[in-house]
Parts: C-alpha cells; structure tokens; sequence
C-alpha cells in the first residue's frame, strides 16, 4: 500500500515502529519532492494569494 507523503502519513510511519514502512515512506516522501518540489512554499503562496483575494 501506498501511503501519500503528508504529515500524518509520514507520522503513522514512525508510529508503526516498522523499519520497512518507514523506510517505504521516506522513499515515497523523497520522490515526491523531487517530482513536485517543497509543497510548503507553494501552500504558503497559495495562502497569501487567498488573503489578496479577500481583501479585495
């Protein structure tokens, strides 16, 4: 099973206590951001572009 790169997933991972599954997730975490870059600058751009549009 394939468990998306997020928080809670990755927490999960580390709550399992299952090397493999851990190990799973962090290959599963690093191709994710190769492929999409850091998520968390385009969130936060994703916000700001939200709090410009409210305010208009």
């Amino acid at each position: 099973m394939i468990i998306q790169p997020y928080g809670a997933g990755i927490r999960e991972a580390i709550a399992s206590n299952d090397v493999e599954q851990m190990k799973a997730m962090a290959e599963n975490t690093k191709k994710f951001i190769k492929e999409n870059g850091d998520i968390s600058t385009a969130l936060v751009e994703l916000l700001d572009k939200i709090d410009q549009l409210e305010k208009k």
